[in-house]
């Protein structure tokens, strides 16, 4: 039975029964679950600062992992945006080039990439760009690609033009070391006077194997003891105007009017004739007049050997005949 609680009175003088309050009971129950409630989450915070479990270590562990790879990740993105521009000036070189009829306007249109509105996410907004702007380029080659598949033809005339061009290496080269003296304008071995080199000196060992640069019909052989000139030479036609010669041989393998296929051993390289060392002397001729060899010497060599076959081709030194 509850007990009850009296309170004097001035105006009966009495004592008199409080009566029971249940809005006073109410409000200190509410008072005290709420302080037992803050006391809880304290004690909930004031746990996560002092301990950690060991899902949540790993999961520190996992996010200082993910922040750096976030940085890397976000470095290479900037630089594959870079490399997506400059491949965009090349593939506009290429554009101009060999497809200028091609609708560039909406294919230019096609690499704009306007997003409607900036995510706050910098390194999102970073990788959602670079996609498009790769996708976007990928599909402007598809349609290039394309375009030259159905503009581009290649006739029988074209095939012969390819074929006739001399463009393997005479000598074997693969150091891109061997090419001694270029065409053009070089000095005299013997007078040191500047004169008109016509071809390209390759230094090797007497007994190198000499090759065809292209297939063709032997149209002159030519043997010589004197110790000037170009000693014995092989003059090959490869038909659409080319023909190429090789000079100051030891051997010769073969007779005019013999038919050479690209690559056969015609001879080895010497000192015959007016050489001041063992080399090979090449010649290119185009309609019967002196071309540059190392327009033609591309076959077997990447871009950036055949640049450093041209620079070596390019230096004003003194020729080997």
């Amino acid at each position: 039975m509850r007990q009850l609680k009296y309170r004097y009175n001035p105006t009966t003088c009495r004592y008199e029964a409080v009566p029971f309050q249940p809005k006073k009971i109410v409000g200190a129950l509410f008072i005290f679950l709420s302080l037992s409630g803050l006391l809880f989450v304290a004690l909930l915070f004031l746990h996560s600062l002092l301990f950690t479990t060991q899902t949540e270590q790993a999961l520190l562990a996992e996010n200082v992992v993910l922040k750096t790879h976030r940085i890397t990740l976000k470095s290479e993105l900037t630089n594959l945006k870079e490399s997506l521009r400059t491949l965009e000036k090349t593939e506009t070189k290429v554009h101009d080039k060999l497809a200028k009829d091609l609708p560039s306007p909406t294919l230019l249109s096609s690499l704009e990439f306007k997003p409607k509105k900036k995510p706050h996410d910098e390194f999102e907004y970073l990788l959602s760009s670079t996609r498009n702007q790769s996708e976007k380029l990928l599909q402007k080659t598809r349609d290039i690609n394309a375009h030259l598949g159905y503009q581009l033809a290649i006739t029988d005339n074209d095939l012969k033009l390819l074929f006739s061009m001399p463009t393997l290496h005479p000598i074997d080269n693969t150091e891109l070391t061997k090419l001694a003296s270029g065409f053009g304008e070089r000095v005299h071995p013997f007078h040191k006077a500047k004169y008109f080199h016509k071809g390209v000196d390759f230094v090797a060992p007497r007994g190198t194997p000499v090759y065809a640069s292209a297939s063709g019909k032997v149209t002159e052989v030519m043997l010589s003891n004197l110790q000037m000139g170009m000693g014995n030479v092989i003059e090959i036609d490869h038909g659409q105007g080319y023909k190429t010669r090789y000079a100051h041989l030891t051997d010769v393998k073969v007779k005019p009017g013999q038919v050479v296929q690209k690559g056969a051993e015609i001879g080895t390289v010497g000192m015959t004739g007016g050489a001041v060392s063992p080399h090979l002397h090449y010649e290119v001729l185009k309609n019967s007049r002196h071309v540059d060899p190392a327009d033609y010497l591309l076959e077997g060599l990447s871009s950036t050997e055949y640049a450093a076959l041209r620079l070596l081709a390019k230096q004003k030194n003194q020729a080997l005949d």
